[in-house]
């Protein structure tokens, strides 16, 4: 017998599947239909972040910049992969765990995220860095607000690396990084569960191979955070901001070549 109520192949027995051809109409369908808008990977598709959404990326970002940035530099490319592998773990199902602007901007430019909803996301991962900063005040002795250059998570390149070579850096870096997540947690269902540990092997390489140059940031809001918190120059920022929202935006243009979408 034939159940027209449904098109799900476990409601239907196997020889009678070729005739099930009724619209999903079932409960459970509807109730999946109103759940699929909210979560899918790192993608948010409601149009409003919610206050539990900001809570999210506001607490994922604070400890990241406090782990991340008062680990001894030995160890940054571990502190950093694995302060970001645990956040994503922590939030993922909450927001999606972006922890990032330039990602949150790649999501945008891929319709994968309203334009209200990035900019949301975005104040929301400044203002967890600002506080990661303020807490290393707190936290690591002689650390102090206005420290200047060499305070924890401040940017600091090498020495005669040019701007254009900092901006080129953190682009490039910031771009791969957006071609993890977008591979790991948006287009692959296989490597979703896994995305975490992928996204986190990618930023412990970067690290070390791209960290006594540029310094590795490949955040906006990390570089942000401590410059607000520490008063380090504007125009330095600048370029390390620039450079990761380029890469953010050539993550997104590449993922749609690569993705066919």
């Amino acid at each position: 017998m034939a159940f027209h109520c449904c098109q799900h192949v476990a409601c239907v027995p196997a020889h009678n599947r070729v005739l099930c051809t009724v619209p999903r109409t079932c409960l459970s369908h509807r109730m999946a239909g109103v759940r699929v808008h909210q979560r899918t990977g790192v993608v948010m598709k409601s149009s409003d972040a919610t206050t539990a959404e900001l809570t999210a990326e506001f607490t994922g970002t604070t400890f990241l910049q406090l782990f991340a940035s008062a680990a001894p530099a030995a160890l940054a490319p571990q502190a950093n992969g694995l302060a970001v592998m645990a956040m994503i773990f922590a939030f993922g199902g909450a927001s999606g765990a972006h922890l990032n602007p330039a990602v949150s901007l790649m999501l945008l430019l891929r319709g994968k995220m309203g334009s209200g909803k990035a900019i949301a996301y975005m104040a929301a991962q400044v203002a967890g860095c600002v506080l990661g900063a303020l807490l290393c005040t707190v936290l690591i002795p002689g650390v102090r607000v206005g420290q200047g250059m060499g305070a924890p998570g401040t940017c600091s390149p090498a020495a005669g690396l040019s701007s254009m070579e900092v901006f080129a850096w953190e682009a490039l870096l910031t771009a791969a990084l957006g071609l993890v997540v977008y591979g790991c947690a948006v287009v692959n269902n296989a490597f979703k569960a896994a995305a975490p540990i992928g996204i986190a092997a990618f930023v412990m390489c970067a690290i070390m191979a791209a960290g006594s140059y540029s310094g590795c940031v490949i955040n906006p809001a990390r570089a942000i955070g401590p410059a607000i918190v520490f008063g380090t120059s504007l125009s330095s920022v600048a370029v390390y901001v620039a450079g990761q929202m380029a890469g953010g935006a050539l993550a997104a243009a590449l993922a749609g070549l690569i993705h066919n979408e």
